[in-house]
């Protein structure tokens, strides 16, 4: 078997949303976890840029994937993002998550979004809650 952050990196290319988004996880390893996202017209706004809200899924996106690298089953309780430029319709956005404080039952991680320039666009931060321990038998 490979290492248990590689499993969940080749594990979320199999995932419906993130197939849905065209999110892809860059790298992952203990705690932290890089995802892709390129950016569809499909997301504009009314002012002709992406709406917030893509950002802030990809937030708890990323957050999710490096949780996960834990070798635990989580679900998100909270996430907030901060924006600090607009995002284009032809940017491409890369988020990188860690692990900020780890408890026996809740998790904060916070994530720094860039875009293709490696502007930062947006952070957030995200809090989880552990559903207990995480195995590849629930992938099967």
């Amino acid at each position: 078997m490979k290492n248990w952050p590689e499993f969940i990196k080749d594990h979320f290319a199999t995932v419906a949303f993130f197939q849905f988004m065209g999110a892809s996880v860059v790298s992952a390893s203990h705690g932290k976890a890089t995802v892709k996202l390129p950016i569809k017209p499909q997301y504009s706004n009314s002012y002709g840029i992406s709406h917030g809200g893509i950002t802030a899924a990809l937030v708890d996106m990323a957050a999710g994937v490096a949780l996960r690298t834990l070798k635990l089953r989580v679900v998100t309780v909270d996430t907030s993002t901060n924006y600090f430029a607009p995002v284009k319709l032809t940017d491409e956005l890369i988020a990188e998550a860690q692990l900020v404080h780890g408890g026996r039952t809740i998790l904060h991680a916070e994530v720094k979004v860039f875009n293709q320039e490696k502007q930062l666009v947006a952070e957030g931060k995200a809090t989880y809650c552990v559903l207990g321990d995480d195995s590849e038998e629930f992938y099967k």
